[in-house]
């Protein structure tokens, strides 16, 4: 995409990728509503950090693999949940009432702009919500546990799982086509990966089938591998790997959905 710009009465044409307006629309929207947002982010997290951390952390601890303390196996679990939360709805939201409600992603699709384009735009703002509510999660965990080492691995750890929270949103909200939809999904599909993916509890303490299928939720590799850097065990690649195949694989559903729409 080329932008023409006047510096010194002399025209310069910038060069931007085609995916960037989506990205610019979604920050401006972002910035106009920043403190519901940041009300938004906290709420949840600081929930369940009070409630489960601080409340039955004491209790929970006879059920925690390998000695930990149930305040460290939860505030990456926390993290990812915000991660996961924001990313996927904040893409899902928006994409459902562009498509069907204010008619203005037929926008996008009416440009010269490539399908894939389109998916990877949607996909980096809801990864970008999804890390920002993450960091802020981070701060305010900083506050309620002074003692939390960070480090590199971690913060590429995020940024993988916001990558793809991203592609799911997207996926998800390429596949909505009502409000009763959307509900369904609530129910079926976030609810149930919000709290069977070892954020909350480990997966080792779930019933014997479901340990299984735990791992075919894109939230329980995210957790896990943040766990494993946050308490400095190194950077797990086998979980990265997993991480990882989830994003092409929601990417390329997500770009077939796009492509049947045209249809």
């Amino acid at each position: 995409m080329r932008v023409p710009a006047t510096t010194g009465g002399v025209k310069v044409r910038c060069f931007l990728p085609p995916w960037y307006p989506i990205i610019w629309e979604e920050m401006i929207y972002w910035q106009s509503k920043f403190w519901l947002y940041l009300a938004t982010y906290m709420l949840s997290p600081m929930l369940f950090l009070l409630s489960f951390g601080f409340g039955v952390g004491r209790r929970l601890q006879m059920i925690m693999p390998g000695g930990m303390s149930y305040l460290d196996f939860l505030v990456p679990g926390v993290v990812a949940l915000a991660l996961f939360n924001n990313g996927v709805t904040s893409v899902t939201v928006r994409m459902f009432y562009t498509r069907l409600h204010f008619q203005s992603f037929e926008a996008y699709r009416l440009a010269p702009v490539s399908n894939f384009s389109i998916c990877l735009g949607y996909t980096l703002a809801g990864a970008m919500r999804g890390l920002l509510a993450g960091l802020i999660v981070l701060t305010m965990v900083f506050l309620l546990v002074p003692g939390l080492k960070l480090n590199w691995p971690f913060f590429g750890a995020m940024l993988l799982a916001s990558l793809c929270f991203g592609t799911f949103g997207v996926l998800i909200g390429l596949c909505l086509r009502s409000f009763d939809d959307q509900a369904l999904v609530s129910e079926f599909i976030l609810v149930p990966v919000t709290f069977l993916s070892g954020t909350l509890i480990p997966v080792e303490r779930l019933p014997g089938f479901l340990q299984h299928v735990v791992w075919f939720f894109p939230l329980t590799p995210a957790a896990e591998l943040l766990r494993t850097t946050l308490t400095g065990n190194g950077f797990n690649w086998r979980l990265a790997a997993v991480l990882g195949g989830w994003c092409v694989v929601l990417f390329t559903l997500g770009w077939l959905r796009l492509k049947m729409l045209d249809g």
